[in-house]
């Protein structure tokens, strides 16, 4: 995929002590992550809204889901199903989504938008489920598929779209090509099978029928697919290799077959799915299980690891008995089994360990260590001050004791989140004396704030600023650099000037990071009454 290791300066190395506490006794092992060592660039934790939509725009408290879903877990990219032509209710549902994710995150949630199927008049079975293929005739013997129709389809889709206000950032031309099932489904081969049993279109005619189609149009989508089932038997190479891969902006598949998923630690299919068409970015567009809410960690540590993926989607974010957010029947309260009527699941917690904390734009950094039983994820921003290191620890009884040694570097603030078998992704404080402990079988992340060489002098008495906490505006007083950057608390730039009076009023209530030469102070915005 793109940008898989790049190289950035100055060198930054964090250094990670870590104890386990064995039968045998403690055995010290060293967690090292160099920063100029860098790998993919991160798009995005998304997730899907499929199949339960209209439970949760009718649900009671939507408003509390809408901010779990799009405020809690931070999620990047929504994915939904394209129902055009069958589902007249589906883009009012998507624009309330959209909608929604604005009031939460304060901008609209990228948007991916997938075919699991097109209308039946489009389909060889005159019906938008139950398989079939897209629509075909044959004269003189020669079949030919209608893939105008279909991309046209998709054409007069994305028009639908825009004139509800939405412009999608991703389009996949068909969900899972290589099955047929029941609900709504096309099979499309990797290239046209025609034979005296089975009559497929090829999903590579389609992908050039559709691409042809949308490269006149003002506002182009970025084409994502295949989305096979999954990575085994070949199904992800075989689709790919077929087709015309500068037609496609991202690769994507989905992880039902060719990974344990009850134990994925060891697998290395998934690491093979990454070398292919690695010049592009890729996309675990869709995964859900009955596995553990641990091994799920370890889906999302091999696949942003292993494929150096730029993007994880859990399948179902809402869902009726399962999800990421599990909904009770809204039309009727006395069935609820909670006074809300939704539960944030265990795994809601788990995704969170990674969504809350990992954002779009940052680049995969390279944990070294050698302990068989600890995992590892670490992400950091472009300018290397804000560090996101996300542990699994795998085993059943065995606590992991972390000391943390930035080797020549310090950080203005720590905060360690936890999510274990009696823990929901709780904040267990800040990292005292450069010590963690990590409970047995558990995910623990670990963010680092505002790194900086141990030589800077923090909170230098050269300036001041005020008032803090500050209202409307901020004034930086006495000796400093000419220039200064306000960044968020986890790390994200949020504003930049040369004036010493920032102002205020664009700002959100809470802390900030400002850094003017090198001195950095934390800023506290009030909150107005």
């Amino acid at each position: 995929m793109i940008f898989r290791k790049l190289t950035l300066s100055p060198l930054l190395v964090i250094t990670i002590t870590v104890f386990s506490f064995l039968k045998t006794g403690a055995q010290e092992v060293e967690l090292s992550i160099n920063p100029e060592e860098r790998f993919q660039t991160f798009t995005g934790f998304g997730a899907s809204l499929a199949y339960y939509e209209g439970w949760l725009t009718v649900h009671p408290n939507k408003n509390e889901i809408y901010e779990a879903v799009f405020g809690e877990l931070s999620l990047d990219i929504l994915r939904v199903r394209n129902a055009h032509g069958y589902d007249a209710g589906m883009m009012d549902r998507v624009q309330e989504f959209m909608i929604a994710s604005e009031t939460v995150q304060g901008k609209r949630i990228p948007l991916l938008t997938t075919s699991w199927g097109p209308p039946g008049y489009l389909k060889s079975n005159n019906d938008r489920k139950n398989g079939g293929t897209i629509k075909y005739t044959i004269t003189d013997g020669k079949v030919e598929f209608d893939y105008t129709g279909f991309a046209n389809w998709w054409n007069e889709s994305l028009d639908a779209y825009n004139a509800a206000g939405i412009f999608p950032t991703y389009v996949s031309i068909q969900n899972e090509p290589d099955i047929a099932t029941d609900y709504e489904s096309c099979r499309f081969d990797p290239t046209e099978t025609i034979s005296a049993t089975d009559t497929f279109a090829g999903y590579n005619k389609a992908l050039d029928a559709v691409y042809n189609i949308f490269k006149e149009r003002d506002q182009k989508p970025l084409l994502l697919g295949p989305e096979t089932v999954g990575i085994g038997y070949n199904a992800f190479r075989n689709y790919i290799n077929r087709l015309n891969k500068s037609k496609l902006d991202v690769a994507a598949h989905h992880l039902y077959h060719g990974i344990n998923v009850e134990d994925p630690w060891d697998n290395t299919t998934v690491y093979i799915a990454g070398l292919i068409a690695e010049e592009i970015p890729h996309f675990q567009s869709e995964y859900s299980g009955k596995e553990g809410w641990l091994p799920m960690s370890g889906l999302m540590y091999k696949t942003l690891v292993d494929e150096n993926a730029n993007a994880y989607f859990y399948w179902d974010l809402i869902w009726d008995g399962a999800g990421l957010v599990n909904l009770e029947f809204p039309w009727d309260k006395t069935r609820w089994t909670t006074d809300g009527g939704y539960i944030k699941t265990k795994k809601f917690y788990s995704f969170k360990q990674f969504s809350a904390f990992i954002h779009p734009g940052w680049q995969r950094l390279n944990p070294t260590f050698d302990d068989d039983d600890l995992k590892a994820v670490c992400f950091g921003n472009a300018e290397t001050d804000s560090v996101s290191l996300i542990l699994i620890n795998r085993s059943a009884d065995a606590p992991k004791t972390v000391k943390v040694n930035i080797g020549g570097y310090n950080y203005n603030h720590t905060e360690a989140y936890v999510t274990s078998e009696v823990q929901d992704c709780e904040y267990i404080g800040e990292v005292t004396d450069s010590v963690i402990t990590i409970p047995p079988y558990s995910v623990t992340t670990v963010q680092f704030t505002h790194i900086y060489p141990n030589a800077v002098e923090r909170l230098s008495n050269t300036c001041h600023v005020y008032p803090n906490p500050f209202d409307k505006q901020l004034i930086i007083n006495g000796k400093h650099d000419n220039s200064w950057k306000l960044y968020s608390i986890d790390g994200n730039l949020i504003k930049t000037g040369s004036s010493n009076i920032i102002n205020g009023n664009d700002l959100k209530p809470g802390a900030y990071l400002l850094k003017t030469g090198s001195q950095v102070f934390m800023v506290m915005k009030k909150e107005l009454l």
